[in-house]
C-alpha cells in the first residue's frame, strides 16, 4: 500500500506506523520517540543495490530473461554484432518486454552489458522501464483523473447557483438546479434560461458549401433561403442515424451548423472524410470552443430579450426558424429562433468570452418576470412532450429515419445522399418497427430499457420516459412493431415483473400544432 518492499523494510514500516499511531494518541514515552526517529531515519537511508548477474554453469544454458527465454549467450552475441547500448540491447534481444517488463531480470542485464562492454553499471545506464519501476503507493496510481473535462464558459456560474452536474459526452452540464416541475413550469409560463454552449458549431464556407451538405444530410439545404433555419438529420452509408441538429444559412455560401453535444468530433470527421479528395470547394471550421450558446425559452422571452437589444424581434420580422445577426446588450449575438423545448425560444450564439457577462446580463433583464435558469432534467422533459428524438439515446446503430417517424425529413427526390440507397430499400420492404410516443394509464414512469409486451413476449423497448408536470401523467417514447404504432391504440410496458397498460401518441402531447413556437 505504501509503495515499501522487502520482508524487513515492510516490517519496519509497520512497526514506524504503529509507534505514530501511538503517540499521536498521546501513549508512549521519550524513548517510544527516539525509536520512531531511528526507524524514520532508518526507511529513508540509501542502500547500494549491486547488479546481479547470471551465477556461471558449465553444462545448462544461462538464462537472463525468463519471459522471453533470453541467454547471456544471446546478450554476449547481440553485443558483439554492434548493439552494445542498453536500449538497442534490449530491442534485438527482447530483453525486459516480457510480462515482468524487466521487474525480474533488469539489474542483471546492466550487469552482464557492463561486464561484456567493460564499462561500470552507472555508464551503461538503464532502460525505459513502464512505470512503476519500483514500488509506488496506491494513491499515486489512484489520485489522477485521466478522463478529460470540458466545461462550458458559464460553468462557475452554474456552480454558484448550486446546480447538480451531469456528464455528457466530456462536458460537465447542471441537471437541475431547483426542482425538475419549476423549471418546467418556469419555461411554460414565463421564461428560462439554459447554457448550450456544449453544443458542437461548425462553420462551413465555400462555393460548394449548399452542394456538400445536400450530400451528406438526407434533407436538402440547397433551397435553404439566408437567413433561415432548418432541421438537419446526418445518416452513414446504411442510413442509420448518426446526428442531428440544425443548419442556418447566413449568406449565398456561408451555412452555420449545430451537432448534439457528444458528436462534434464524429460529425467534424465525418464532414472531413467526404470532402477529402472530392474537389469541393468549401472550408469547414469548427468554433465550438469558440463561441458559447444560451437558449432563452418560453412566453415571456421575447420581452426579456427586447430590453437588451434594438432587432425587431415581431413573429413578422423574426419569424420560427429564422436567423439573424445582430447586437445583445452590446456584443455581436447570432440568434436562432428554435423552440426545442415546445416554447417561444432565442438561441444565442457570441464568442465565449462574454459568456458570464450575456448570462448575468439576461438574469438582470429577467428578473421582473421571475427568470430562472433550467437544466438538462427539465429541458428533457420539455422535448419529450413535444416528442423530440435525441439521437443515440431514442435512437440505436440500427435506427434508420423512416422508422422513426422522420420520413418527412428524407428528400428522396435528390439524386443522391448518402444513405439514399439503402433508405429506399427499406421503403420498398416495408417498416418493421416504429418509433411513436406513448402515455401511461397510472402514475408508474416506466424505465429507459423496459420492454414493450404483447401476448406476455417483448416486442418493442422504451426508449425515453418521464413526468410530465404540465400534463400531470408519464409519457414516453418507444419502438414497436408497425402494427401497434396506431394513434390511441393500447401499449403494454413491463417494468419490475409487472405489466402496466400505456396509450399510444402520434403528434406531441404538448401543443400538438405548434403555436405557442410560432407565436
Amino acid at each position: 500500500v505504501r509503495g515499501v518492499q522487502g520482508l524487513e523494510a515492510i516490517q519496519r514500516d509497520g512497526r514506524l506506523a504503529g509507534l505514530k499511531a501511538a503517540l499521536s494518541l498521546g501513549a508512549g514515552d521519550g524513548s517510544d520517540q527516539t525509536l520512531a526517529k531511528a526507524l524514520g531515519a532508518e526507511a529513508t537511508r540509501p542502500v547500494l543495490i549491486r547488479p546481479l548477474v547470471t551465477i556461471p554453469h558449465p553444462k545448462s544454458k544461462r538464462f537472463v530473461c525468463l519471459c522471453e527465454d533470453v541467454t547471456e549467450k544471446d546478450l554476449a552475441d547481440a553485443i558483439r554484432e554492434g548493439f552494445d547500448h542498453i536500449e538497442t540491447l534490449k530491442r534485438y534481444t527482447t530483453l525486459t518486454m516480457g510480462p515482468c517488463q524487466g521487474k525480474m531480470c533488469h539489474r542483471a542485464s546492466i550487469g552482464i552489458c557492463a561486464a561484456l562492454t567493460g564499462r561500470d553499471p552507472s555508464q551503461t545506464g538503464t532502460t525505459t522501464a513502464r512505470p512503476p519501476l519500483k514500488p509506488v503507493p496506491l494513491g499515486v496510481l489512484a489520485g489522477p483523473h485521466h478522463e478529460p473535462v470540458k466545461l462550458t464558459p458559464i460553468h462557475h456560474l452554474h456552480a454558484s447557483l448550486g446546480a447538480t452536474w451531469m456528464d455528457m459526452g466530456l462536458w460537465k452540464r447542471p441537471l437541475v438546479y431547483t426542482s425538475v416541475e419549476e423549471e418546467c413550469r418556469v419555461v411554460h409560463q414565463g421564461v428560462g434560461l439554459i447554457d448550450v454552449s456544449t453544443l458542437g458549431k461548425l462553420d462551413v464556407k465555400g462555393r460548394d458549401a449548399a452542394q456538400f451538405l445536400d450530400w451528406i444530410h438526407a434533407n436538402r439545404f440547397s433551397d435553404l433561403k439566408a437567413g433561415r433555419v432548418r432541421y438537419r438529420v446526418m445518416l452513414d452509408d446504411a442510413g442509420i442515424i448518426l446526428d442531428d441538429g440544425t443548419v442556418a444559412r447566413l449568406g449565398e455560401d456561408h451555412f452555420f451548423l449545430t451537432t448534439g453535444s457528444g458528436s462534434l468530433e464524429l460529425v467534424e470527421q465525418w464532414l472531413e472524410w467526404w470532402l477529402a479528395g472530392s474537389g469541393r470547394c468549401l472550408h469547414v471550421t469548427d468554433v465550438t470552443g469558440a463561441l458559447a450558446a444560451i437558449n432563452l425559452a418560453g412566453p415571456k422571452s421575447r420581452e426579456v430579450l427586447a430590453r437588451l437589444t434594438d432587432l425587431d424581434l415581431s413573429p413578422e420580422a423574426l419569424p420560427y426558424l429564422a436567423a439573424v445577426q445582430g447586437t445583445v446588450a452590446g456584443i455581436p449575438v447570432l440568434i436562432l429562433r428554435i423552440g426545442f423545448v415546445g416554447e417561444l425560444g432565442y438561441e444565442m450564439h457570441f464568442a465565449a468570452e462574454y459568456g458570464d457577462y450575456l448570462w448575468k446580463t439576461l438574469r438582470e433583464a429577467g428578473r421582473e418576470f421571475d427568470i430562472l435558469p433550467f437544466g438538462v432534467e427539465a429541458q428533457r422533459v420539455l422535448r419529450l412532450e413535444k416528442l423530440h428524438i435525441i439521437p443515440g439515446h431514442d435512437t440505436d446503430a440500427l435506427s434508420n429515419p423512416l422508422e422513426a417517424d422522420m420520413a418527412w425529413v428524407v428528400k428522396m427526390d435528390k439524386p443522391d445522399f448518402i444513405g439514399r440507397a439503402t433508405l429506399a430499400r427499406v421503403k420498398a420492404r416495408g417498416l418493421r418497427q416504429r418509433l411513436v410516443g406513448f402515455e401511461m394509464l397510472t402514475p408508474l414512469v416506466p424505465g429507459e430499457g423496459d420492454a414493450v409486451v404483447a401476448d406476455g413476449l417483448p416486442v418493442g423497448r422504451v426508449t425515453s420516459a418521464k413526468w410530465s408536470p404540465v400534463l400531470g401523467r408519464a409519457i414516453g417514447m418507444a419502438w414497436v412493431p408497425p402494427d401497434l404504432a396506431v394513434d390511441g391504440g393500447q401499449l403494454q410496458v413491463k417494468c419490475d415483473g409487472q405489466v402496466y397498460r400505456g396509450r399510444v401518441v402520434t403528434k406531441p402531447f404538448y401543443d400538438p400544432e405548434g403555436k405557442r413556437l410560432r407565436s
